[in-house]
């Protein structure tokens, strides 16, 4: 069964403006493919996120900002542009799918004359896939 906490924002024939992913690193190794993934649309900054098959939506105040790691700490939160890795900042979404998958969840954004970004959740882990048309 779907659950989504959280008010899922317009995205369908909206232009994304940018489009963060915030990854999260432990000593050295990616933990997890997608901790947050963040978009601007209609210049509002939304995060997407998962937590035990659940969908979480927020409206985020400002635009993502690194988190700096500290001196011997294991834990690392970088940022990665992936609107530019795929070509797809300034692109218009033309549809947003989410769906249930047996163990999680799956977010969906079509970008139109560009590809599928799917954002899978399952097994507790969060990962992404870009399939340009």
């Amino acid at each position: 069964m779907l659950e989504i906490d959280g008010q899922p924002p317009r995205l369908i024939n909206q232009l994304c403006a940018e489009l963060i992913c915030q990854q999260y690193w432990y000593h050295g190794k990616l933990a997890q493919e997608v901790d947050t993934l963040f978009l601007k649309v209609n210049e509002r900054w939304h995060q997407l996120y998962f937590d035990a098959g659940i969908v979480f939506w927020r409206i985020q105040q400002q635009a993502p900002v690194p988190i700096e790691q500290q001196a011997g700490s294991p834990f690392d939160y970088p940022l990665i542009n992936i609107g530019e890795q795929f070509a797809i900042k300034d692109c218009v979404i033309t549809d947003c799918i989410t769906e249930p998958l047996v163990e999680g969840a799956r977010v969906t954004l079509v970008f139109e004359g560009k590809g599928t970004l799917f954002i899978t959740h399952s097994d507790n882990r969060t990962r992404l896939q870009f399939n340009r048309s």
